[in-house]
């Protein structure tokens, strides 16, 4: 029955087929394999949760029965604890009818006289662990409110922005944008209304931006859009883009007036002289915010300052 453990411990078969019956009842994949990685045996457990029946198993490989990743994961990690006759542990992912789990497997070497004669595996789902400890994960980094990245995750997404930059030369820039007058919207139509400002304007973002661009709340109305691959330039027509959609928006208080929004916006870039990408855009949106509201101003890294737009007095220059 279990001719690995058979091969290798003393023991009558009576006495290996109550093994295998506690096996069965354990509440835990287990499973044996030869040298070759080839299954001897495999547990109710196993066969039950994926779907398999022993003669499809008893025989193959980790090559045969899963993609090559999952494979090669496996298959290194039974030839180091052949190689080091001690026990190892992994987190592996499974694709099950279309469902992602993940098993935290423990493998250990079968030896007898010396020689390693296979490896014995116990194995249990920690899928709804790991959900919710990606729920943590997502919920730590997640503004509660407008459901985009909150400023803790911002700083993990420049150092690796910067990384790629330096590591690649892969450039990236962003945008900071900022709701013009959101402190009177409160005060005049309650925190509600200032919420639901805030709402939607992430909402006109996330509908003029890519997959890969990251959204992060930055402040009470300010945010942070993180443009990888971006030239500066393209940052700036983004920008643009996003306030004149912003500036579309209507909103109604619970009296009935109606009122419109605008967003001041500044825009830089990573470059070789000025790395400071969050305090370049910082002044360009300060230029924004002080002059000409509403309006979208980028750090050029070329001229080292502020590119004017239409709209800007010679003289604050």
């Amino acid at each position: 029955m279990l001719d690995l453990i058979l091969s290798a411990q003393s023991g009558s078969k009576e006495q290996l087929l109550g093994l295998s019956e506690i096996f069965d009842s354990v509440d835990a994949f287990i499973f044996i394999k030869d040298l070759d990685g080839r299954y001897k045996y495999v547990n109710k457990k196993v066969l039950q949760g994926f779907d398999v029946k022993l003669t499809s198993v008893k025989g193959q490989t980790d090559w045969h029965l899963f993609n090559y990743g999952v494979a090669k994961m496996m298959r290194s990690n039974d030839k180091n604890v052949i190689s080091t006759k001690k026990p190892s542990q992994q987190k592996i992912p499974f694709q099950i009818n279309g469902r992602a789990v993940y098993h935290l497997t423990v493998t250990s070497p079968i030896v007898k006289n010396g020689e390693v004669h296979g490896v014995i595996g116990f194995a249990i789902d920690i899928s709804k662990d790991m959900q919710e400890r990606e729920l943590l994960v997502e919920e730590a980094n997640t503004d509660g409110l407008t459901g985009c990245y909150n400023r803790r995750f911002l700083h993990f997404a420049l150092e690796e922005q910067a990384e790629r930059y330096i590591a690649a030369g892969i450039p990236y820039s962003l945008l900071i944008i900022d709701v013009d007058r959101f402190k009177p919207i409160n005060d005049k139509f309650g925190h509600s209304t200032g919420d639901k400002v805030l709402v939607e304007v992430v909402k006109v973002i996330n509908k003029y931006t890519r997959d890969e661009d990251l959204l992060c709340r930055y402040g009470g109305d300010e945010f942070v859009l993180v443009l990888p691959g971006s030239s500066v330039s393209q940052a700036y027509m983004l920008g643009q883009r996003l306030s004149e959609q912003i500036s579309k928006l209507s909103f109604e208080c619970s009296s009935g007036e109606q009122f419109g929004i605008t967003c001041s916006i500044g825009a830089s870039t990573q470059s070789s002289l000025e790395s400071n990408v969050i305090e370049k855009a910082d002044k360009a949106l300060y230029v924004s915010k002080k002059y000409c509201m509403g309006t979208v101003h980028m750090y050029c890294p070329e001229l080292l300052s502020i590119r004017t737009c239409e709209l800007c007095d010679d003289k604050i220059f």
